[in-house]
């Protein structure tokens, strides 16, 4: 009786060469590593988004960047399945659950204004301490057709630019003033301005307010720059927009906040903010990542936060929102079409 054995594949008995398969194995592991650091990244962001109390320097830091941590967490799901590393690749699932849920109504668009409203348009424009081209804004101005201006980080230099532009012609009426340094604010507005006052509580800069007419209606203005979250600076922060978040409560008129919050929609004080009836014009517009800091031509970064903003309550709507360079300054100028209801 003859047994038949039947012969083994050549290319199954060789096994890989030893440096090809250290290679892999070496790959493999930079790979999990990669995913690793990734994933830590993601999880710390997404813990400190979850936070509601973040006047703590590295919390209000740390949270805005949010939208980068939603990014990350997707490239560790493709890498963890890859890689089948599987406790990653749940957790990582859930951290997509989490800010896809956080995400989706910021870039929802609401419904647009109501046909035949008075339209009013509206810019806040960071002068970096004063250096912004008072041309340039002045510009903007005339071609956007602006009716009410905040300038933030306003000298007197600045403000003598902008009259030798011209824009005292268009906007006549101001509230505020320019001061040294980063504290300046002032309102510039085409129609008369009213009932100037600062915020009731003190701020870490004077923010200026002033109610303005428009087809017979009564609407507050509100200036906006609060202290940047910085080392030792957060607490200052958090106080400037608990403050806001006061004087929204308090209000009476259809009111407009605009400048620059030095905050994106991810920090828990902004979203006290906006909790107290106040909606972003960005979010209403379905572009709740658009981003204003730092510009490319000033630092060589694209912009990466979303900082300035216009918020509005009491029956006004958002029909446009859009950025606008200027020269040297590190902030886009947002300008914002609002119909009034």
């Amino acid at each position: 009786m003859t047994a038949w054995v039947e012969a083994a594949d050549p290319a199954e008995e060789i096994p890989p060469p030893p440096r090809l398969w250290r290679l892999r194995r070496r790959l493999r592991a930079l790979g999990r590593n990669v995913v690793g650091l990734v994933f830590a990244g993601a999880v710390l962001v997404t813990g400190a988004r979850l936070l509601v109390f973040d006047a703590m320097w590295p919390v209000a830091i740390v949270t805005v960047f949010a939208p980068y941590a939603a990014a990350a967490a997707v490239l560790v799901v493709l890498g963890a399945a890859l890689l089948r590393m599987r406790l990653t690749l749940l957790v990582a699932l859930g951290l997509v659950v989490v800010h896809t849920l956080w995400m989706l109504p910021r870039l929802t668009a609401g419904g647009g204004p109501a046909p035949g409203g008075t339209r009013v348009r509206v810019m806040t424009a960071n002068a970096y301490f004063g250096s912004a081209d008072p041309a340039r804004i002045t510009e903007l101005v005339l071609r956007e057709r602006v009716d009410v201006l905040a300038v933030e980080e306003l000298t007197p230099e600045l403000a003598a630019g902008l009259e030798r532009a011209g824009l005292a012609r268009e906007l006549p009426y101001t509230a505020g003033h320019g001061e040294s340094g980063a504290a300046g604010l002032a309102i510039y507005a085409r129609r008369p301005l009213t009932d100037e006052r600062l915020l009731p509580e003190r701020t870490t800069m004077p923010m200026p307010g002033a109610t303005v007419e428009i087809d017979g209606r009564r609407i507050r203005i509100q200036g906006v720059h609060t202290m940047p979250p910085l080392r030792g600076q957060a607490g200052k922060w958090a106080h400037d927009l608990d403050a806001l978040r006061r004087e929204a409560e308090r209000r009476t008129l259809p009111t407009i906040f605009l400048g620059d919050f030095n905050a994106t929609p991810d920090n828990a004080s902004f979203r006290a903010l906006t909790g107290a009836g106040l909606r972003d014009a960005h979010e209403e517009r379905g572009r709740g990542l658009a981003r204003t800091w730092p510009m490319a031509y000033f630092h060589g970064l694209p912009p990466l936060f979303g900082l300035d903003h216009v918020l509005v309550a009491g029956g006004i709507e958002v029909a446009s929102v859009s950025e606008h360079r200027v020269p040297h300054t590190d902030h886009a100028a947002v300008i914002a079409e609002l119909a009034l209801r």
